[in-house]
């Protein structure tokens, strides 16, 4: 069977969705884990080269499909060299580029009776009244997001967009059929992230569906929203692999008890140790329907600065509290184990 190519800032989780559905897999991402390694044929795309490498990396990968990740959402011209000589599982660049401009994302929402944040309009100012959120036209993972100031000029990589209260969530479609829900981990102070960033999912949980027929999405794509009482708002589209997809496929796994993954981000700087409990993850033999302690596992020895992602790990529970109590209480021991291995 040919190889499935997977391309982005992180490729770990989407080899292994590949895995469980019988697929082998190479890929091109920022961090080459440990992990990833093992099941499939890699190549690191340097910080300072992310994302233009990727094409140039990818073609000295096999031939075959491929399927883009996290990041390269915001770069539909990446996503449309690599569609001239692989074929694309996913959703198409021009398309990419309707459903990642809030201002073409929000009407079309409203126009099918969903409530939408307000937005400031291209080039005005932030209202002196209110609570409004600065947010990167080309956002990944909330990084870069922060609230704006009152009267705060306007910028042309930036749109002001009201702040609502609520619980943040993903839902997780496939084509138009609803795969799951998931609560999401934003700015966990326990896990050290930064306000606003993504650093985790729980679920599966119930919510209201945000259907979006009207921009034709294929694959598996997902959309983030703000639930506050009985209101749903939706805030942001992401068209391809989300990161809750691997919480669904290990909840079904496991009879649809819940899941939940943490990333650990540094809470100074770090030299990664050259043993923990994160071992066994690595040489335990490959089951992609095994559900690890920890992925997304760096090298020895790597080093690792305030605020950048440790890795991943995950908890089960009987109900979504006991998870993210669980996964609290894992993240407290991270803390103790690497207070030991500053550099």
């Amino acid at each position: 069977m040919t190889p499935v190519g997977v391309v982005g800032t992180s490729a770990r989780a989407a080899v292994h969705s590949l895995a469980r559905a019988g697929f082998s897999a190479w890929a091109v991402d920022q961090f080459n884990d440990r992990d990833l390694r093992r099941i499939a044929a890699c190549a690191v795309c340097p910080h300072d080269r992310y994302p233009d490498a990727i094409p140039e990396l990818a073609a000295q990968l096999p031939p075959g499909p491929f399927i883009y990740t996290g990041g390269l959402e915001n770069h539909p011209h990446i996503v449309a060299e690599l569609s001239r000589t692989r074929e694309l599982w996913g959703n198409s660049p021009e398309l990419l580029a309707r459903v990642r401009d809030p201002f073409t994302l929000f009407p079309a929402l409203a126009a099918s009776g969903f409530a939408v944040p307000r937005l400031v309009p291209r080039g005005a100012p932030c209202p002196t009244e209110g609570r409004w959120l600065r947010k990167p036209l080309r956002s990944g993972g909330g990084i870069g997001i922060r609230f704006a100031r009152p009267g705060e000029a306007a910028s042309p990589d930036h749109y002001f967009q009201e702040f609502v209260e609520g619980v943040p969530m993903s839902a997780l479609y496939g084509g138009t059929t609803l795969l799951g829900v998931t609560e999401q981990l934003i700015g966990e102070p326990w896990l050290h992230a930064a306000p606003f960033g993504y650093c985790g999912n729980i679920g599966p949980v119930a919510a209201r569906a945000i259907p979006l027929s009207e921009f034709a999405l294929q694959g598996v794509w997902g959309i983030d929203f703000i639930v506050n009482g009985d209101a749903t708002y939706p805030v942001e589209v992401n068209p391809r692999y989300t990161a809750g997809v691997e919480i669904l496929e290990h909840a079904r796994g496991k009879n649809l008890s819940p899941v939940g993954k943490a990333i650990y981000y540094a809470p100074h700087a770090i030299t990664f140790p050259q043993s923990g409990p994160w071992d066994a993850d690595l040489t335990v033999a490959f089951d992609p329907w095994r559900l690890p302690t920890f992925a997304d596992i760096p090298d020895a020895g790597s080093a690792i600065e305030a605020g950048w992602p440790v890795f991943t790990f995950f908890a089960t529970g009987s109900t979504p509290s006991e998870v993210r109590e669980r996964l609290q209480s894992r993240a407290a021991g991270l803390d103790h184990l690497f207070a030991e291995h500053s550099p």
